[in-house]
This record gives structure tokens, C-alpha cells and sequence, in this order.
């Protein structure tokens, strides 16, 4: 047995978390499985069979809810619907077997203006280090984030050696974590120790989310793109992701495009990033302007300079080993090794990022301020049809030119379709539109130049694109 999983074997004796027990028994869990501005989806799991029943109101009074269900079961799921948005509610959660709970869930705002806070919270298995796990997680309820988000490696399903020790590490995680949950919408993305490759999987189990391996969540401005990054699987996403990049990127409800995921593509130190999606996402990230990238995986705090115009961070501390980083690296402007979690706060355009040890102590401080150069009308456009293309020129290198043009071509640009002058509005939105050329495969590439003075604008050397509408 090496030093990790023995750690593991102590861990778990010392929280009295039986080896050879057969079953779990999960607290009440609330996340969002449809639109987290109406409904939250309330689990809980025993092992003795009961009927369930949910009662919640709204903190602040006058909305009440609830059911009852209508035959016993080990797990419980409530999905609450019609609920107020932008709202802190108190539940309290029964079954007939005897468990009793209560806790709180948050409802997303209906006026993507009204400001919000929420924590990422990653990493906690692979090893777990069950006193800096349940430090973090105290942290977490004593900053009191509106709701939490999590990139996986939350038990360690994969590495676990046999199904005792597979639910003994989720034991554990939920023993660890049993305040939090009780306290806010967890919602998670899988890691590679929650084994989502497996069809037989507890994580597809558990959970109770839109889709066990990825899913897009809109919460006041932010569109979360949540992606499972298990070895191998970047090829395999990146036309979903793409598509889903295009529709956050050109609808003007979207102030923020968040793609969340484990694996970080870029990582310095002892556990480095992911080459595969360098190869396969990073390009889409820059392409469609994401905001904000955000991992785990590597086991320490690493926020990134922005690369090719995309701000990522890395946050690895939540309760597994802590690995070495390279502070001093081009690419970081801030890193450290330490058990920590990350707070934003999130005001239409601005986010506030909080890196916090788990006494709540700040060690890094971070403003992001949304800016996005293109829209596309439609945000998929169709051959033969009509397309406009929009261009925010401002912090740019065509801010103050006094003509652009739009220069457009085929797929990566294996063919100049043609360039297309624009015209700015009252708003100083340069405009252009056009008909979108039968001839184009996949998707049109275009960037942006001053005829007058020969310069360019290419995001980063990689354009931006449209993926043209599939033909029925």
C-alpha cells in the first residue's frame, strides 16, 4: 500500500467510516438540473426505503413549497419548480425511514444586473487530507457564497482499488462536506479520481445535474459551460463545446462565457497542463472570447496572465495533497501552494475574484471586467442567407480608426471569400452585412483591418468564427 492510500485507509478509520460497508447514505443535496432561476432539484439517498417529503419557503417570506412522494425509495429526488428567482430559501427534508434534515438553497436572479457570489471549491480526494478537507469546506459556509461550483475530484472513485473502498471515499466526501451541501446549491463538473468514463460510475449516481458529463448553466450574466476532461476526451467535446461557445459568444443575454472543467490546459509546476486541450479547446476559447477558464486537477492556486486574450485560473486546494508551482513563470501572475478555495463576486460586467485560505484569510485579489469584440446575427448562420456582423472596436488596435473592414473567408481561411466594408452606429459599433456564400463547408473565419493604414486586427493570430446552420 503506498503512503497516498494508506493515508486514505487512516482517514477513513479515523471518521469511523466502516471499509467493508456496502452502501452509502447521502445528505441532502441541492443542485440545479433545469433553469436555476425557477427550480432546484433536491437528493438524498438511505438505506432503508421510505417515502420522502420537502418543505421550503422563502427566507424573506411569502413563498412556501412543497411535496410528498407517492411511493418509498432508498433516494429521494424533489425537483422544485415555480420558484422565485434571485431568492434564499430554507428547506426541511423527511422520510419515513427517520432521517430529518434542513437546509438552504439559492435561486439564480431573473435581472442579470443584480450582484451575486458564488465559490469554487475543487479537489478534495486523491488522497484526502481529511482536516484540511473539512477546513476548506468550513471556509467555504463561513464566506457564504450564494451558491458553490466545483470541478471534480471530489472522492476517488477511480483509484479507490475495489467497491468497499469506492464507497467508503464517498462516505468520506459527504462526512467532509456536510455542512456545505446543507448549506448551498454544490454544483459539480466530474474529475478523473470520479471515474465518468465509467457507465457504471457512482458519480452518474449521486448527482443529481442537467447531464453527467457536460452541460451549460446560465446564472445572472454568466453562461457556465461545465465539460467532463478525463484523458482523451478533448477531440471527442470540442464540437459540442464549439457550438456552445458560439451560442453564449453571439447572444447578446451573455455577458460572461465561463467554460469550467478538471484539467487545466495550462499549469506550471509539479503537475503541468493538459496537451490535448491546448490542442483542442484553448483555440476555441480565444476564437469565442471566453471570459473566464476555470480548473482544478493540479493541487494549488495558479492564476494565469491572460493567454491569447483569455484570463485561466487553476484551483486545486480544496483537501487532496498540495503539489509544488512555479510562481515565477511568464504566464502567472499569481501562484502558491496552499489549501484554499476561490470567492467571486459578480456585478453585470465586473467579476471580483477572492483567493482565501480556509480561516477566510485573502492571499490574492483579482478584477476581470467583461469585453467582447464580435457578435454574429444569427448565431448560426445560413448558407445563402443573410448575416450581420458586429464589431466593438474599443480596446483594441482598431479603436481609433476612422474606416474598417470586414475581411472574410472559408473554414481557416483556405479561401478569402471577400472583404466587406463596415459602417459604425450612433454607438461606435462598426457594422456589416452581407450574404453568407454557398461555397462555405463548416463555418466562416473572419477578422477585421483599417484599408488606410494597414492594420489588422486577427484576435491573437486566431480569428474569430461562425459555424454555419446544419441544413435539415
Amino acid at each position: 500500500m503506498n503512503a497516498r492510500r494508506m493515508w486514505t485507509f487512516l482517514a477513513l478509520s479515523l471518521l469511523g467510516v466502516s471499509a467493508v460497508a456496502r452502501t452509502w447514505e447521502t445528505p441532502a443535496m441541492a443542485t440545479w438540473t433545469e433553469d436555476p432561476r425557477t427550480t432546484v432539484t433536491l437528493a438524498w439517498e438511505r438505506h432503508a426505503e421510505g417515502i420522502g417529503r420537502v418543505d421550503c419557503k422563502a427566507a424573506e417570506g411569502g413563498s412556501v413549497c412543497g411535496a410528498t412522494e407517492s411511493a418509498a425509495a432508498r433516494r429521494h429526488v424533489f425537483t422544485l419548480r415555480k420558484l422565485r428567482p434571485g431568492t434564499h430559501y430554507e428547506y426541511s427534508v423527511s422520510s419515513t425511514d427517520g432521517y430529518e434534515a434542513q437546509g438552504r438553497f439559492w435561486t439564480a436572479p431573473a435581472d442579470p444586473e443584480q450582484p451575486f457570489t458564488f465559490a469554487l471549491h475543487n479537489d478534495l480526494q486523491g488522497g484526502i487530507n481529511v482536516d484540511a478537507a473539512k477546513a476548506v469546506s468550513a471556509g467555504v459556509v463561513a464566506a457564504n457564497p450564494d451558491f458553490v461550483l466545483s470541478t471534480g475530484d471530489l472522492a476517488d472513485s477511480r483509484y479507490a482499488g475495489d467497491y468497499a473502498g469506492v464507497i467508503a471515499s464517498w462516505n468520506l466526501l459527504f462526512e467532509c462536506l456536510r455542512d456545505e451541501l446543507a448549506a448551498f446549491v454544490f454544483q459539480p463538473v466530474s474529475g478523473n479520481h470520479d471515474e465518468p468514463e465509467n457507465p457504471d460510475s457512482f458519480w452518474h449516481r449521486l448527482f443529481e445535474l442537467p447531464d453527467a458529463h457536460d452541460y451549460v448553466l446560465d446564472v445572472g450574466p454568466i453562461r457556465f459551460i461545465l465539460l467532463d476532461s478525463t484523458e482523451f476526451e478533448g477531440p471527442g467535446r470540442a464540437a459540442w463545446l464549439a457550438r456552445e461557445l458560439q451560442k453564449a459568444a453571439f447572444d447578446p443575454a451573455v455577458t460572461w462565457t465561463i467554460p469550467a472543467f478538471h484539467r487545466p490546459p495550462f499549469s506550471e509546476g509539479e503537475r503541468g497542463g493538459d496537451a490535448g486541450l491546448r490542442q483542442w479547446w484553448v483555440p476555441l476559447f480565444t476564437k469565442y472570447e471566453a471570459g473566464l477558464v476555470l480548473s482544478g486537477h493540479a493541487h494549488g492556486y495558479q492564476r494565469m496572465k491572460p493567454i491569447d486574450g483569455v484570463p485561466y485560473l487553476v484551483s486545486g486546494g480544496g483537501g487532496g495533497w498540495l503539489y509544488q508551482v512555479d510562481p515565477n513563470h511568464p504566464d502567472i501572475a499569481f501562484a502558491t501552494s496552499a489549501y484554499h478555495f476561490v470567492q467571486f463576486r459578480v456585478a453585470g460586467k465586473t467579476i471580483q475574484l477572492e483567493a482565501k485560505a480556509p480561516d477566510g484569510t485573502v492571499f490574492d485579489r483579482a478584477e476581470y471586467v467583461a469585453r467582447r469584440h464580435v457578435r454574429v446575427e444569427p448565431a448560426f448562420p445560413a448558407r445563402g442567407e443573410t448575416c450581420t456582423v458586429s464589431y466593438d472596436a474599443r480596446g483594441g488596435p482598431l479603436a481609433d480608426a476612422a474606416q474598417v473592414t470586414l475581411h472574410l473567408g472559408r473554414d481557416e481561411f483556405n479561401r478569402l471569400l471577400l472583404d466587406v466594408p463596415m459602417e459604425r452606429d450612433a454607438a461606435g459599433i462598426w457594422t456589416a452585412t452581407f450574404a453568407v456564400p454557398d461555397s462555405v463547408k463548416w463555418h466562416l473565419a473572419f477578422c477585421f483591418f483599417d484599408p488606410e493604414r494597414g492594420i489588422w486586427h486577427n484576435n491573437h493570430a486566431q480569428n474569430w468564427q461562425a459555424l454555419v446552420a446544419s441544413e435539415r
